[in-house]
């Protein structure tokens, strides 16, 4: 059960801080989705994120990613698909098409003021 994130890009505009990076997987996938952690130094917010997406990079993807807000920043889950089923992993070690897989997400959060 381990995700990391690695912020690549930041930026904010008027109202919001958008944040790109990548997110590696490693362990053990936990039904319900593993812990995904956005406290970061480079996100300048305390906030829980208002947008995640989430998506793989590899060619016929094999997994979706969606993104589930906890209560902080700290505490949100990523939640892994199985393409062809729809179906979400069963809590085991994770396949070899998510750790082989460049996870990208894109997050917005409000700024602070």
């Amino acid at each position: 059960m381990a995700l990391a994130i690695s912020v690549t890009q930041h930026w904010a505009d008027l109202k919001r801080l958008h944040v790109i990076g990548t997110i590696t997987a490693s362990g053990n996938y936990v039904t319900g989705g593993d812990t995904l952690n956005f406290t970061n130094p480079k996100i300048k917010s305390s906030k829980v994120p208002d947008i995640v997406t989430i998506h793989g990079r590899a060619v016929g993807p094999a997994y979706l990613y969606q993104f589930v807000c906890g209560t902080t920043q700290a505490n949100g889950k990523m939640i892994v698909a199985d393409v062809a089923t729809g179906a979400e992993l069963a809590a085991a070690p994770y396949p070899a098409g998510v750790t082989g897989d460049t996870i990208e997400f894109h997050a917005v959060f409000k700024k602070l003021v």
